[in-house]
């Protein structure tokens, strides 16, 4: 199907001008990134759409331990045994079961935690502002300040025209939450990309099972002449350093 193939690499760096917590709708027409184009200026009649395949977001550079796209924010933490609870009085973006890293700056008695990635647990302590993570055993309870390496979160958007002149031209498609300690982050191996209406061939023998009729399906975007996709990261201000977004797919 793909004629012409095509692979566009963009910079972001543009947020959306809000947390994504309030909406994932850009508050002014500029705070988005043009990321693939399918001839939103209507000037090629040579193709009728483009299939993507894959979107995968590179950082902008090689970091050791936590992705700095954007200053950690501080907040406070008590530590007792092998749980530790950490309080941001702003809210934060993680969602149970992510990474955070957690770089602990001050503390009351005993032993400072060791700096290290954790990842958010499911407890009734998860909250808008507060979550837990499990930590080496610690004698007494241990209270303290502690910055939050939180994740950078990018919308994408689907546009309908050349000429972006409203905010509700910006149509939300699917929002990706980089972790941290991701450098890299595959659109299609974290199950992001929405399944396309398009069966996968395979043998029975790799179903769920050889009686299975429910045929796997690929992840993708399907895009129209006329049509763009555009991307911002969450947040009110622009990303310190940011990722290249990287789109692979073709023209037909």
């Amino acid at each position: 199907m793909v004629d012409r193939p095509a692979t566009a690499s963009t910079l972001c760096t543009v947020s959306s001008g809000q947390s994504f917590l309030t909406s994932l709708i850009p508050t002014a027409v500029g705070n988005a990134t043009k990321v693939f184009d399918v001839d939103s200026a209507l000037t090629d009649t040579a193709i009728s759409g483009a299939y993507i395949d894959e979107i995968f977001l590179r950082y902008t550079k090689k970091v050791i331990q936590t992705v700095d796209a954007a200053t950690a924010p501080t907040g406070t933490y008590s530590a007792n045994s092998t749980t530790c609870t950490v309080t941001l009085s702003a809210g934060h973006n993680l969602e149970i079961g992510q990474k955070v890293f957690l770089d602990f700056k001050t503390y009351n008695s005993g032993v400072v935690p060791k700096d290290d990635e954790f990842t958010v647990l499911d407890t009734v302590n998860f909250t808008s502002t507060t979550f837990d993570v499990t930590i080496p055993s610690l004698s007494g309870t241990i209270t303290g300040n502690v910055d939050i390496s939180l994740p950078t979160d990018f919308c994408f958007y689907l546009v309908n025209t050349g000429t972006i002149t409203n905010i509700n031209q910006f149509f939300p498609l699917f929002v990706a939450s980089i972790d941290s300690s991701q450098q890299s982050y595959s659109c299609t191996l974290n199950e992001v990309l929405p399944f396309i209406n398009h069966p996968t061939v395979q043998a029975g023998s790799n179903f769920v099972s050889a009686n299975n009729e429910v045929a796997p399906k690929q992840r993708g975007l399907m895009l129209k002449r006329g049509q763009a996709l555009y991307v911002a990261a969450s947040g009110a201000t622009a990303l310190t350093n940011g990722f290249y977004c990287n789109v692979q797919g073709g023209f037909y």
